[in-house]
C-alpha cells in the first residue's frame, strides 16, 4: 500500500480473504493446518506434521522425550531447551552483530523514558477492591501504575474486573455450556488444544489440568457464540489467562468480555476485524514512518503478513512473556488503541535494523516474526508504545 492510502484502501483491504490465507475458520472446521501454522510456536510447527492423524496427542510420546533436555523452567513456568528457538537465535546473532557495527540509532540499546514504579500486590488489591473499572480507568495514577505492570498477585483479580467479565458472568451457565453436545468443530480445538503453548508446564501433557481446562474453556465458547465458535488464536488468550491465575470459570468469562468488548469482530468468519486493524495499523505506519512504510511496501511485505500474528493473540506470540504480560496489563486497561500503539512503537524500535540489514521480504519477515528479545525488553516496548499518539477519534474516521 502507498502512503496516500485511505479509507476506502482499507475497505478494499479488508473486503475478502482471497489476497492471504490467515487460517482463520472461525466457527467452522474448514481452519486449514496450512492456515493454522500462522500461529504455532517453533516446537509446535515441528509437530504440525500429525495434523492428518485421527489423535493429536499422538505426539505425547516425543514430547515426554522432550522434556528430558529442558535446562530450566523460568518464573513464568515456560521450559527452556537446550536447542530451542533456533530461528530466533539466528535473527538475535545478527541484529546483536549489527548493534555491535555501529548500525543506526538500534547501535546502542534502546532505554525507556517512562518512571515508572510498580504497584505491589497490597496496593493493586486495595484499588480493585475500592473502585469499579471506570473510576480506575479515569485515574492518570493508575494509568501509570499499569504501564509500570500490574502485580502479578493481582493480574487475574485486574483482568477479570477490567475486561468487563462481571457483567456477562450468570451462575450456572459455564456448567451447562461445558455438558452440551459436541460440535463439529470440537475436532479442530482438539488438534489446536495439544499444541497450544506446549512449551508450559501447564500445557506439557495431555492429561494435565492445563489441557483440561483449555479444551472445557474453547469447547463451551463455541457453544456460547456458534456466530464465531472456534478460531486459533483464542487458545493463546485462554492460556494466558490461566497462566496468569484465572480459575477456569473466570478465564471463560474473561475470554468472552475480551472478544466482546475489546477486540470485536477478530475471530469472526471472515476475520473482519482483525483485517481492518492490520490495514488502519498500515495507514498510520506511512503517516509515522513513511521510509519504513515505503521500503517494505516496495518489498511486497504488507501488514497483513506480520502483524496479524500481532494481533491476533494480541502478542503472546510475537513478545518475550514479560513484555507481552505488559502488554496485556496496557490493553486490558485502555483496550484495542494500545495494540496500535504497541504495534507502531516495535516498529520505531525495529526500523533502523529493517531499512539497513533487511534488503528482501525474507529478511524482513523473518525479523518482524522472530524479534530479537534485546529489542523488545518489556519496559522497552512500553516506553516505545507509550511514545505513540494516537487517538482513538483517528482510528475510528479510518475505519469509518
Amino acid at each position: 500500500m502507498r502512503a496516500g492510502l485511505s479509507r476506502i484502501a482499507i475497505r478494499v483491504a479488508t473486503a475478502g480473504s482471497a489476497d492471504v490465507d490467515l487460517g482463520g475458520a472461525a466457527g467452522t472446521a474448514s481452519s486449514s493446518a496450512n492456515g493454522s501454522r500462522m500461529f504455532e510456536s517453533g516446537e509446535a510447527m515441528a509437530s504440525s506434521v500429525l495434523d492428518g492423524e485421527s489423535d493429536p496427542n499422538g505426539l505425547q510420546g516425543l514430547r515426554a522425550e522432550r522434556r528430558k533436555q529442558v535446562k530450566f523452567v523460568d518464573e513464568f513456568g515456560f521450559m527452556h531447551f537446550e536447542d530451542s528457538g533456533a530461528q530466533e537465535a539466528e535473527q538475535a546473532k545478527h541484529y546483536d552483530a549489527w548493534r555491535a557495527r555501529g548500525g543506526g540509532s538500534a547501535a546502542k540499546a534502546p532505554r525507556p523514558r517512562l518512571d515508572l514504579r510498580a504497584g505491589s500486590g497490597a496496593k493493586w488489591n486495595a484499588l480493585l477492591e475500592s473502585f469499579d473499572a471506570s473510576a480506575l480507568r479515569a485515574s492518570g495514577k493508575v494509568k501509570r501504575l499499569v504501564q509500570a505492570g500490574v502485580s502479578p498477585a493481582a493480574r487475574a483479580r485486574f483482568y477479570y474486573v477490567l475486561s468487563g467479565a462481571a457483567a456477562l458472568e450468570r451462575p450456572g451457565e459455564y456448567a451447562r455450556l461445558t455438558g452440551l453436545p459436541a460440535l463439529a468443530i470440537y475436532d479442530v480445538i482438539e488438534r489446536d488444544v495439544a499444541r497450544c503453548y506446549p512449551d508450559h508446564v501447564m500445557f506439557a501433557d495431555a492429561s494435565g489440568a492445563g489441557q483440561r481446562q483449555l479444551r472445557r474453556i474453547l469447547r463451551a465458547y463455541a457453544q456460547y457464540n456458534q456466530d464465531i465458535g472456534y478460531c486459533q488464536g483464542m487458545g493463546r488468550l485462554v492460556g494466558l489467562f490461566l497462566i496468569s491465575g484465572l480459575a477456569e470459570e473466570q478465564a471463560f468469562w474473561v475470554l468472552a468480555a475480551t472478544i466482546r468488548n475489546a477486540i470485536p469482530r477478530y475471530y469472526e468468519p471472515d476475520l473482519g476485524g482483525l483485517r481492518e486493524h492490520t490495514a488502519v495499523f498500515e495507514v498510520l505506519l506511512h503517516e509515522r514512518s513513511p521510509r519504513l512504510a515505503g521500503h517494505l511496501a516496495e518489498q511486497g511485505c504488507d501488514a497483513l503478513m506480520y502483524a496479524t500474528p500481532w494481533f491476533m493473540t494480541v502478542f503472546t506470540l510475537s513478545l518475550p512473556w514479560p513484555a507481552a504480560l505488559r502488554v496485556w496489563d496496557w490493553f486490558m486497561f485502555r483496550g484495542p488503541k494500545v495494540l496500535f500503539r504497541v504495534a507502531l512503537g516495535i516498529a520505531d524500535l525495529a526500523s533502523a535494523y529493517l531499512l539497513e540489514a533487511c534488503p528482501t521480504i525474507a529478511e524482513l519477515l523473518g525479523f518482524l516474526l522472530h524479534l530479537p528479545p534485546a529489542l523488545v525488553d518489556a519496559d522497552v516496548v512500553i516506553a516505545a508504545a507509550a511514545r505513540v499518539k494516537v487517538s482513538e477519534r483517528h482510528i475510528e474516521r479510518l475505519i469509518h
